[in-house]
């Protein structure tokens, strides 16, 4: 958008105008000066309505809580309390997280009731455009009465029939949250009514915490990237097959935007010899070879490399997918190859409301029937984890905090306070001054649980690195388990902690090279690294309805990652993958943050007899990632909760 806009002024002069619209950015002036540019930022005007939306957010809470909860069982389970708020509403709009949730909660809508067929539909980014664009025609009309569906129509659209929203789980942000909440009572001076759907008993905090950072108009900050060298190549590719450019001209331009203004000389140049020579690594190759020197104008003039750089020009690189068609005729929209591989001719899925039968795979399209059968596989899609912004965890901390004060201003707080006063009995409740660690033995092995509240992501490195750091200690192997709250290191041997935590378990040196070491930086890296070439022109991903399996795709930016790793260390296109990586994945910036803190607070460390309340749902994950038994996960959960209510009640 950057670079877009900086041809338009070199074209259009003094007389453009560029309007940036926001309702939820927290860096609202570095947004501003990231749209305009530093020549133009500070002409800018800022437009703020006069105008105070009421968002009125309501939990939907269940009678009894469990006392251990874990996440995804409960929120099907509120369906006799959903289906009355469907029912006096005009319109709903029913938000999941993931693809694969929102094919779960039509099918569980419609077997609980039958009355929505006709009036219910679904909407998300796999289904087929013109099924999309049917259901959105069908909500223009008031024609549907619920609509289950992902972020795919939670920005940039307006269905004033919708008067009501209803989130399922955690949306792990502010902003998300306002934004859905928001396409309910879509008018000036209507209220925006969105109900929170708990998963699990102890995610009810997060409804209270967004409840509260609504009203005082809290809102997440966007970090801009900058220096995104694949976007820059693109960019230059365009402008040669459009009739030639300058370098210098276009150099002046391309620095007058926010990310690319601290872009030197030296990395300019190598973005000239890559699309011109394909660089150092590459310049045998004619392919690679594209744009031409042409007396100083830059241009393109091999007809076949203009044709596959028109075909591949977009900046966002989706999981590679493969197209679903009906057998008779009939598009359905698209699915992960990773998943359909999985299938056997005559295996059943859930797609699109439907329950289709894999026949086979022809061309790259999924061809498929319409089926009967009552079971089949849910599809699951890559991507589907949402990180806990830092906002919104340290809202969450807030909240428990006061509930050791003894305050339960929220209705939600008050329904999970004899979760948190069990917590508290066994262990104690965290606090944004006290880290929790808790150490306790089961028949599985030793168990360390950590509860810094920043979310999977952070907790996911964290967990490596302190297993890691504590390795060195002694030989130990661990399982690491986590979720948005804390994360969970389990050995099969007694884990030193103590001794861990004399020797500065939490340091900030060497905090880098550690991340480095504990995860597979590398690995993360060449998987970045297909996203970063395809944009940067390397890749070709095929010609329409040619085109080429995931795994040719991976394997050929695999190849090309591993020549440049050896051969071209100094590889830019290298070089951002693992910045990138660090940024967006690692997310180091809040990592080192989340260490500083830990380092502020006073580390408490609790030796318990059964895990708690807060360390049960941690430890259903690791069910969930290890196949420990043939008995059904929820009859497996079942008996661990009904033991551990057993130990409450007796001490009770």
């Amino acid at each position: 958008t950057e670079l877009a806009i900086s041809r338009l002024k070199a074209l259009n002069g003094s007389g453009l105008k560029v309007w940036g619209i926001s309702a939820t950015i927290g860096n609202l002036p570095q947004a501003k000066r990231v749209l305009l540019g530093e020549d133009f930022y500070k002409d800018a005007v800022t437009i703020r309505a006069d105008l105070n939306k009421e968002v009125l957010v309501e939990s939907v809470l269940p009678d009894e809580v469990e006392k251990f909860p874990w996440t995804g069982h409960l929120g099907t389970k509120l369906l006799p309390k959903i289906l009355p708020i469907i029912n006096r509403s005009k319109t709903t709009l029913l938000f999941t997280n993931t693809r694969s949730q929102t094919e779960l909660w039509y099918q569980a809508l419609l077997k609980f009731a039958p009355e929505l067929s006709g009036v219910i539909a679904m909407h998300h980014g796999s289904m087929d455009h013109d099924i999309r664009g049917w259901v959105e025609d069908a909500l223009h009309a008031e024609k549907l009465k619920i609509v289950v569906c992902t972020s795919s129509l939670d920005l940039g659209v307006d269905f004033r029939p919708v008067d009501t929203v209803i989130q399922v789980g955690g949306p792990k942000g502010i902003s998300r949250f306002f934004q859905r909440a928001g396409r309910s009572g879509h008018q000036p001076g209507a209220t925006s009514k969105i109900y929170f759907v708990p998963t699990h008993s102890l995610e009810l905090v997060e409804g209270a915490a967004l409840r509260e950072s609504i009203g005082e108009k809290k809102f997440e900050s966007r970090k801009p990237l900058q220096k995104s060298l694949d976007v820059l190549i693109q960019y230059l590719v365009t402008l040669a097959v459009s009739g030639g450019f300058k370098p210098l001209q276009i150099l002046e331009e391309v620095k007058s935007t926010y990310c690319y203004g601290l872009l030197n000389a030296t990395e300019w140049q190598w973005c000239l010899e890559f699309i011109t020579t394909g660089g150092k690594t590459l310049g045998q190759y004619d392919e690679f070879a594209k744009v031409y020197n042409d007396d100083g104008i830059y241009k393109i003039i091999n007809k076949k490399a203009a044709t596959k750089h028109k075909l591949s020009i977009g900046t966002i690189v989706g999981d590679p997918a493969l197209k679903v068609k009906f057998i008779t005729g009939g598009h359905v929209g698209t699915i992960e190859e990773s998943f359909i591989s999985r299938l056997n001719s005559g295996d059943c899925f859930w797609f699109a409301g439907r329950n289709l039968e894999f026949v086979r795979i022809k061309d790259l399209t999924v061809l498929v029937r319409k089926s009967n059968k009552k079971s089949g596989l849910t599809p699951q899609w890559m991507g589907g984890r949402l990180p806990l912004s830092s906002m919104l965890a340290d809202k969450i901390r807030q909240k428990f905090e006061d509930s050791v004060s003894g305050v339960y201003a929220d209705i939600e707080m008050q329904t999970i306070k004899p979760i948190l006063e069990l917590q508290a009995k066994w262990s104690e409740v965290p606090t944004r001054k006290r880290l929790l660690i808790e150490k306790t033995k089961t028949r599985f092995g030793h168990h360390i649980f950590m509860y810094p509240f920043e979310g999977m992501f952070v907790h996911e490195v964290l967990g490596g690195v302190i297993a890691m750091r504590i390795s060195r200690i002694q030989p130990i192997s661990f399982s690491i388990s986590m979720n948005d709250y804390g994360f969970e290191l389990l050995s099969d041997q007694e884990i030193p902690i103590e001794e861990a935590l004399e020797l500065d378990l939490f340091s900030e040196e060497n905090l880098f090279p550690d991340i480095q070491e504990s995860i597979n930086m590398t690995e993360m890296a060449k998987r970045k690294f297909r996203d970063v070439a395809t944009i940067a022109g390397l890749i070709f991903q095929g010609y329409p309805g040619k085109g080429i399996r995931a795994k040719h795709l991976q394997a050929s930016s695999g190849i090309l990652y591993k020549v440049f790793e050896e051969y071209d260390q100094e590889n830019l296109l290298i070089k951002q993958s693992m910045e990138e990586v660090l940024t967006l994945q690692v997310e180091h910036s809040r990592l080192l943050e989340a260490i500083r803190r830990i380092n502020q607070q006073e580390i408490v460390l609790k030796e318990t007899i059964k895990p708690t309340p807060f360390a049960f749902p941690i430890l259903v994950d690791m069910f969930r990632r290890q196949n420990l038994t043939s008995e059904q996960l929820s009859d497996r959960i079942a008996k661990m909760q009904l033991q551990l209510e057993r130990v409450a009640n007796k001490q009770s």
